[in-house]
């Protein structure tokens, strides 16, 4: 067992936090997993992909193990993944028969995993910290990220966005989570329209693109609590020209 996955059994962890995602990577408790392509995905991202035979660069932020990225792949173009935890990311490649290579930085605490025979590059390491070198960015598709964060850091996680963004280049697409039920505190943790614009409002256009009814998908995959109501709100996040 590598020293990392020992890292992620023993570790403790508070809501939000990396330990607390590694840990539900190491128990298997991963009903936020979908396994399909995600509707809004399928709907905004996969019509700009394929009206282009230029390659684009598509950033997926807390990748997991989405099939989303495998889209962007099968569409002809290039992905980059940041994610956490080292068991998901594995699994990924794993699951989609995808060849690779890792690269190791010890310094920054690292581990690069490389498609031999794709453009594909996933990055294991804490998000708040990454500091690797990326080609611009056509697209940052943000599903299960900002809402999943400990709350308390999400004026770290944004600032970690617009530092990836390219500007005058890069659509930021983060997808929220809105829902009314007191007795469930999450995560995935309410992030509401008023909260996208006191993130981003000073130096983005913040654009509402769908609010979709996710109540009955959400509760085909979570597991010990039902909800009422929750939906899923797309917002389109672009810098402003200075």
């Amino acid at each position: 067992m590598s020293d990392s996955s020992k890292d992620e059994q023993t570790s403790t962890c508070q809501d939000g936090t990396l330990d607390f995602w590694a840990q539900k990577w190491q128990q298997n408790k991963i009903g936020f997993h979908r396994t399909v392509v995600s509707h809004l995905f399928e709907k905004y991202m996969i019509p700009k992909l394929t009206a282009t035979k230029e390659q684009l660069c598509v950033l997926f932020t807390l990748c997991g193990k989405t099939l989303d990225m495998v889209a962007v792949l099968e569409a002809g173009h290039r992905v980059i993944g940041i994610e956490g935890c080292q068991s998901g990311v594995e699994a990924f490649f794993q699951e989609n028969n995808i060849k690779y290579e890792i690269e190791k930085d010890e310094t920054n605490k690292c581990q690069t995993y490389k498609g031999i025979e794709c453009p594909l590059t996933i990055y294991v390491t804490d998000f708040f910290t990454f500091n690797k070198s990326i080609p611009p960015i056509d697209y940052i598709w943000d599903r299960g990220g900002l809402v999943a964060i400990n709350p308390s850091t999400r004026e770290q996680y944004r600032d970690c966005l617009i530092r990836m963004m390219a500007p005058e280049r890069t659509q930021l697409f983060v997808v929220a989570i809105n829902y009314t039920d007191l007795t469930y505190t999450g995560p995935p943790f309410v992030v509401n329209d008023d909260n996208i614009q006191t993130l981003f409002g000073s130096t983005c256009s913040c654009e509402l693109v769908e609010a979709h009814d996710e109540t009955e998908e959400y509760n085909s995959r979570a597991v010990g609590h039902r909800i009422d109501f929750i939906e899923e709100r797309l917002h389109l996040i672009v810098q402003k020209q200075t």
